[in-house]
This record gives C-alpha cells, sequence and structure tokens, in this order.
C-alpha cells in the first residue's frame, strides 16, 4: 500500500490577544492588544489599549491611551485620559486631561485638555478646555473654555468662555469674542492664519 502524501500543514492562526508589560515591540498585529510600561512601534489590531507607554503608529477600531502617548491614531473611536496624540483621525474623539495637536473627526469631546486644531463634520464639545482653531460643520459648545479661531453651524457657550475670531450662523449665550464690524481685515488676516497653521500642521506630522 502507498503511503500517502502528507497533508498540508495549516498556517498559524494570528493571535487573538498580545498583552506586554516593560517590554520594546516593533510591529504588533493582533484581535486585541495591550501595551503596558512599555513602547511600540506600529499596531494594527480591532482593539488597542495602552497604558503608561507610547506608540507610533496605531490602526484599529477602538483605541484607548491612559496616561500614554502615540504619534499617529486611525481608529473609529480613541479615547485619550491624561495622554496625548500629535495626529488623529478617527468618528469618535475624546480627551479627559490629554491633548492633541491635530484631529479630523466626526465627533469631539474635550474635558480639561487642549488641542491644536480640530477639523470636525459634526458636533465639538469644549468642556475646561482650550483649542487654537475649531472648524466643524455642526455645532460648538464651550463651557469655561476658549478657542483662537470656532467656525462652526451654532456655537453655544457657558460662563468664562471666549475665543479671538468666532464665525457661526447662530451664537447662544455670552461669548467675549475679538471680531466684530469694524475689522474686515481681522477676519481676513485670522483666517488666513488658521489656513496657514494648518497647512503647517500637515507638512510637519503628515
Amino acid at each position: 500500500m502507498a503511503d500517502e502524501a502528507p497533508s498540508p500543514k495549516t498556517p498559524p492562526a494570528p493571535q487573538s490577544e498580545i498583552k506586554t508589560s516593560y517590554q520594546n515591540l516593533n510591529n504588533v498585529q493582533a484581535d486585541r492588544v495591550i501595551v503596558q510600561h512599555g513602547s511600540a512601534g506600529d499596531i494594527d489590531a480591532n482593539s488597542v489599549l495602552v497604558s503608561q507607554a507610547g506608540a507610533n503608529n496605531i490602526t484599529a477600531q477602538t483605541v484607548e491611551l491612559r496616561q500614554a502617548g502615540a504619534q499617529s491614531v486611525q481608529a473609529t473611536s480613541v479615547t485619550v485620559r491624561q495622554g496625548g496624540v500629535l495626529q488623529a483621525s478617527t468618528e469618535n474623539l475624546t480627551l479627559t486631561q490629554g491633548g492633541v495637536v491635530f484631529s479630523e473627526t466626526q465627533h469631539a469631546n474635550l474635558t480639561a485638555s487642549t488641542a491644536g486644531a480640530i477639523l470636525a463634520g459634526g458636533n465639538v464639545q469644549l468642556d475646561q478646555s482650550m483649542a487654537r482653531a475649531v472648524l466643524t460643520r455642526g455645532d460648538v459648545h464651550i463651557d469655561q473654555g476658549g478657542s483662537g479661531v470656532v467656525l462652526g453651524r451654532t456655537v453655544r457657550t457657558g460662563d468664562n468662555s471666549g475665543t479671538v475670531l468666532m464665525i457661526a450662523g447662530r451664537v447662544n449665550g455670552n461669548v467675549n469674542a475679538v471680531f466684530g464690524p469694524a475689522s474686515s481685515a481681522a477676519f481676513g488676516a485670522g483666517f488666513a492664519l488658521v489656513l496657514a497653521f494648518l497647512m503647517w500642521l500637515r507638512r510637519r506630522f503628515g
């Protein structure tokens, strides 16, 4: 009886979870990745948690940074708590005592946080937070915070809120805005400043 041909080997299945502590990794791919007290290069996963650690580029569905930082994040949902991101592209951005330099998002919610520029398609909320520029097709809600430039459909403000330049279809609340009918030149200069700032961010971090 002839020997049967050996069956082909089945390729190993990708790991469902990778959890590291006090390690430095290069490229990581898994369904769920947890990095603690270390660093990682590129991470490609469904869910990512980085705690007291750092990462270069993260691509995932959900990303959470706790006392951590990342250079670039692309995800459906990004949550930052006491951490920072240079560039974030996401549908939902939530920052608590965190910071982001440049973000393209649908919705943004900042609490006790800072941002360079936020480009949004939906609503943006600044609660005790500051942003250099907020440009959105949706509404902006500022409570005890401020922004250099705000462009939105409707701007709602609470106490102790202010902007340098505000462009809105409707304003609800009291806000200290430095722009008025006597200075169309300031409008042009301010908007040019925003565009120059955004172009610089793209060249610097794009």
